[in-house]
């Protein structure tokens, strides 16, 4: 049992180490310009909404910093659990985390941010009927960007090279002590 809380909270740590690392020089020098204080409260909008988050300054970004590692640790809590039981994720540590990373990419991009406050109208889905149009809305869109066409494929990459195959390489570790 120790070793699956050392998988889980070493995979959280690393996960969201190198993803947010990319997030701060992929958003900001590489391309938008923003600072990493501003893509610490964009994942802080998803608890409070954008111009909330953008007047909460240092608090909504710890705000958003938790909630990021948060998010990882949850990411590898999960196939952490699945790895128990699956042995084959681990045995093909790097092909099933970068499976699972296309799945995170999907459920971050097109389920938990359209329901969250950071998505259309800016607070929480209040019935059935406003997250499923919300789902829609997602499912209905291609999210390209004209001016860096290439940041879709780079946030494939960190959900499968940065986040999802250490997660999978770190709990194949474990597993084997």
């Amino acid at each position: 049992m120790r070793k699956a809380w050392a998988a889980v909270l070493l995979g959280g740590l690393a996960a969201g180490t190198l993803d947010i690392l990319y997030a701060f020089l992929v958003y900001g020098p590489l391309s938008y310009g923003v600072t990493p204080l501003q893509v610490l409260q964009s994942v802080a909008a998803g608890w409070m909404g954008r111009e909330a988050a953008r007047a909460g300054g240092v608090e909504s970004a710890a705000l958003g910093l938790a909630t990021h590692f948060m998010i990882a640790t949850i990411m590898a809590g999960v196939f952490v659990a699945l790895a128990a039981r699956i042995r084959t994720l681990t045995r093909r540590a790097l092909l099933c985390g970068f499976l699972y990373g296309l799945v995170l990419y999907a459920v971050m991009n097109y389920v938990v941010v359209p329901l969250s406050s950071a998505g259309a109208g800016g607070h929480f889905p209040t019935d059935w009927g406003d997250a499923v149009e919300r789902l829609q809305r997602s499912f209905s869109r291609v999210k390209t960007d004209d001016a860096y066409p290439w940041m879709i494929w780079g946030t494939i990459f960190t959900h499968t090279v940065l986040v999802a195959m250490p997660v999978a390489l770190i709990a194949k570790h474990f597993q084997r002590d």
